[in-house]
């Protein structure tokens, strides 16, 4: 059994389309060039893939089948071609937003080091899309809290590595009337809140007693997908915002923020997460060294 790829992309369109007119009007060919491609898959792998009617097209219980991995082996293919054409490695990572602002400057500065000509892509993106981008082979590595990572309708296909863990800190700006509270979890939420991250995915890690709570008091108010942005709220107005102790260390140093133990012993944990059934690149495994090597975990305020 052969598998070219530009049958496959050709099966593709039209199994998306329901179309051989309009697949071969996306793909830049003749009805009868797309017709034939379709006929000759079939006859080499001895399947009927389509039944055809004067008025539709509707694929076999054999053409879902190779539609459900038709992307990935698309994908993969494409994979292929641009490490074979490109002189330079790509690597592409996709993390939590707390973890690109905090320790990926340190990381890719020794990465740098090691492999000055591997082109590095990082992005954020909630979890469950980000397990799909590495089942796709479209990303090398995921960077995000183990209860995001546990929480994967596809974990059994990972293999997870946890990096190191500190605790969360409640930061907020000098004066903030939660220093003269009782600082319980009940009355800090009480104030409005602005954090990067609590998607879904790590939310359904936490006790639901502790949820429960969350909800009642809506927090947080603001959830935004970049670190900088939350620290630069809290530096200005009244919301408080939730820090990984190392992010947190800087402001606390120069006097722009202060900080209290966050009341619910909450952590902060990165896990790396791969594909079960694939040895780590070179790069990858270099990128989790940068990082150990980068990140000291601070274990107190």
């Amino acid at each position: 059994m052969s598998f070219d790829l530009n049958l496959i992309r050709r099966f593709e369109a039209v199994y998306r389309l329901r179309s051989f007119s309009r697949a071969a009007k996306e793909l830049g060919m003749t009805h009868s060039a797309i017709t034939k491609s379709i006929q000759t898959l079939e006859e080499s792998w001895n399947v009927r893939l389509f039944d055809r009617t004067t008025r539709s097209v509707l694929p076999t219980e054999a053409g879902q089948r190779l539609a459900q991995v038709a992307s990935d082996l698309l994908a993969y293919g494409q994979n292929i071609k641009a490490s074979v054409q490109s002189a330079e490695q790509q690597l592409n990572i996709i993390c939590g937003p707390a973890i690109i602002d905090t320790f990926m400057h340190g990381a890719l500065v020794l990465f740098r080091q090691v492999h000055p000509k591997v082109q590095v892509h990082i992005e954020t993106m909630p979890p469950a899309l980000a397990s799909e981008q590495l089942v796709q082979r479209r990303a090398h590595l995921m960077l995000f809290h183990p209860k995001a990572v546990e929480s994967l309708s596809n974990r059994k296909l990972f293999k997870v590595q946890n990096l190191g863990t500190e605790p969360y800190l409640a930061v907020f700006r000098p004066g903030h009337p939660v220093e003269q509270s009782d600082q319980s979890l009940e009355t800090m939420l009480a104030f409005d809140w602005a954090v990067a991250g609590f998607d879904t995915s790590y939310q359904s890690g936490l006790p639901p007693k502790q949820l429960e709570l969350y909800k009642r008091f809506g927090f947080p108010k603001y959830r935004v997908l970049n670190q900088s942005v939350c620290i630069e709220m809290a530096c200005r107005t009244d919301l408080l915002t939730v820090l990984p102790a190392t992010a947190a260390r800087p402001y606390l140093a120069t006097g722009q923020l202060k900080a209290l133990p966050f009341p619910d012993g909450a952590r902060f944990s990165m896990s790396a997460v791969t594909l079960a059934n694939a040895e780590p690149s070179t790069a990858v495994t270099d990128f989790l060294v940068a990082i150990g090597q980068s990140w000291t975990p601070n274990t107190s305020p």
